[in-house]
C-alpha cells in the first residue's frame, strides 16, 4: 500500500463483492488480453443516433465486441453471475494496483497474499483499504450524526478528503461519497431509509473493531482529521440501546397495521401524505373508489401534480394486477401518477413494471419504507432524548493558564 503525502482515492469505487469476483475470474489472464478488450470498449462512444447502452452486457458485447476481446467479456460477465459489467472495471483495476491485490509478472494477472486475504475476508486488509480511502470516516460520521442525508455526510467527507488527499472539486468529492456509500451499503454496515443513511449493528462492530486493533490501520504521513467514532464504552452502548429499541418499536408498528381497521388504515394514510406536504387530500367513497383509495395533489417542481394512492393492507405481496388496474384508473381521477401502498410487499412483477418506459410512473412503499415514513414524521411516535454527562478537560485547563499568567506576572504596586 502506498505512502504518501496525499492519497490518491479510487475514483469509481467498487463494492468489495465486485473485487472478489474480478479477481478470481482474471487470476492467470494475460494483462495484454484486459487491455485490449478496455481499449475497444472505450473506443466505442456511440451517436445520437445510435446511443450507446451498457446497460445489458448481453445484447452489447456480440454487437460491439469480437473474438477474444468479446470472449473475455462475456466470461467476466457470465463468470461474475451478472455482478461485474465489463464496460465498469475502472475501478476495480485502481483498487487492485493501489493496494496490491495483483500483480502482473509476466504480464499476468497474479494474486498477491493480500488478495488472497481480502478473498478471505481478513480484516486487517480490508480495514487498511477501508482507512486509506475514507471509508471508516463516512463510516464514522453516519454513526455520529445519522440518520442523516447525504449532505450531511459530504461536509464531513469533504473535510477528510482536503486533508488527506488531492481531490478538491464538489463535483469529484460528491462522486467518490456515492460510490463509498454504495461499499457500505452492500456490505450491510449502513442502511439507507428514504434520503436518509444511518448505521447498523454490523458497522457498529466494525468500528468497535478499529478502536480494539488500533494498529491494524496503517499510519500515513498525513493523518485523517479526527472522526467522531462513537468509540468510548457507553456511547457504544447507547447507540446499540437504540437501534435494539428501534426494531422493537418497528414491529408494534407492524403489528398494529396489520390489525388496524381498513378504513382507519386510509385515513391514517391521509394523515402521512398531509405531513408529507400533499395538498386537498381526500379518503374516496368506499363504494365508487374504482381502485383507488385517497387522492391528493403535491408540488413537483413548478408544476402541481395530482396523484392517486391505493392502500393495501394485507400479508402477500401485492402484485402486478393491482398496479396495472390502478394505472387504468388515473384518467378518472384526473391523475398523472400514482402510489401503492402496503402493509407487506412487492412481487417481482410489479417492481419491474413500477417505472416502465411510457407508462405513468407508480411509486411502491413496502411495510418497512411506510413505518419509515410515520416515524419520520412524528405519527405513532415519540422522541425521547437521553443527557449525558461528558468530562470536558479543555475548559478545566483554561483555569490553569490563569495561575500561570499570574505567576509570571510582576507583583502589582501598593503605592498610590
Amino acid at each position: 500500500m502506498p505512502m504518501s503525502s496525499k492519497r490518491s482515492l479510487t475514483r469509481f469505487f467498487p463494492t468489495y463483492r465486485q473485487v472478489k469476483l474480478f479477481l478470481g475470474i482474471l487470476e492467470g489472464t494475460h494483462y495484454s488480453q484486459y487491455y485490449e478488450m478496455w481499449k475497444s470498449i472505450y473506443g466505442q462512444k456511440g451517436t445520437p443516433q445510435d446511443t450507446a447502452n451498457w446497460t445489458e452486457p448481453e445484447e452489447w458485447i456480440p454487437k460491439r465486441l469480437a473474438g477474444a476481446e468479446q470472449a473475455l467479456a462475456l466470461r467476466i460477465w457470465r463468470e461474475s453471475d451478472h455482478i461485474v459489467n465489463p464496460r465498469y472495471t475502472d475501478g476495480i483495476i485502481s483498487l487492485i494496483k493501489c493496494h496490491e491485490l495483483s500483480v502482473y509478472p509476466h504480464g499476468i494477472f497474479a494474486m498477491t497474499e493480500a488478495g488472497k486475504s481480502f478473498l478471505r475476508d481478513d480484516e486487517k486488509i480490508l480495514a487498511k483499504i477501508d482507512e486509506y480511502e475514507g471509508m471508516l470516516a463516512i463510516l464514522g460520521y453516519v454513526a455520529a450524526s445519522g440518520p442523516c442525508k447525504r449532505k450531511v455526510l459530504f461536509d464531513g467527507f469533504k473535510i477528510f478528503c482536503l486533508a488527506n488527499s488531492n481531490a478538491k472539486a464538489d463535483a469529484f468529492l460528491s462522486s467518490l461519497l456515492a460510490f463509498r456509500l454504495k461499499n457500505l451499503l452492500q456490505r450491510e454496515l449502513i442502511e439507507k431509509n428514504g434520503q436518509n443513511y444511518k448505521i447498523t449493528i454490523e458497522g457498529l462492530d466494525w468500528l468497535e473493531f478499529q478502536n480494539e486493533h488500533p494498529k491494524t490501520v496503517q499510519t500515513y504521513e498525513v493523518a485523517s482529521t479526527h472522526v467522531p467514532l462513537p468509540s468510548d464504552e457507553p456511547n457504544v452502548a447507547i447507540a446499540r440501546l437504540a437501534m435494539q429499541n428501534e426494531k422493537i418499536v418497528r414491529k408494534q408498528y407492524a403489528d398494529y397495521l396489520c390489525q388496524m381497521d381498513p378504513f382507519r388504515f386510509e385515513h391514517l394514510i391521509k394523515r402521512l401524505l398531509e405531513e408529507m406536504g400533499y395538498e386537498d387530500v381526500e379518503v374516496t367513497a368506499a363504494t365508487n373508489d374504482k381502485g383507488v383509495d385517497v387522492v391528493g395533489e403535491i408540488e413537483l417542481g413548478i408544476s402541481r401534480v395530482r396523484e392517486v394512492i391505493q392502500v393495501k393492507r394485507q400479508q402477500s405481496n401485492v402484485g402486478r394486477g393491482i398496479l396495472d388496474s390502478l394505472r387504468g384508473s388515473l384518467y378518472r381521477f384526473d391523475a398523472v401518477r400514482g402510489t401503492i401502498i402496503t402493509t407487506s410487499g412487492f412481487s417481482k412483477g410489479a417492481q419491474g413494471e413500477a417505472f416502465a418506459k411510457g407508462q405513468a410512473p407508480i411509486t411502491l412503499i413496502d411495510g418497512e419504507r411506510l413505518i419509515s415514513l410515520l416515524i419520520e414524521h412524528n405519527i405513532g411516535s415519540r422522541r425521547r432524548e437521553i443527557r449525558m454527562l461528558e468530562f470536558d478537560k479543555e475548559d478545566l485547563n483554561q483555569f490553569e493558564s490563569y495561575i500561570e499568567s499570574d505567576a509570571l506576572s510582576p507583583p502589582q504596586s501598593t503605592n498610590g
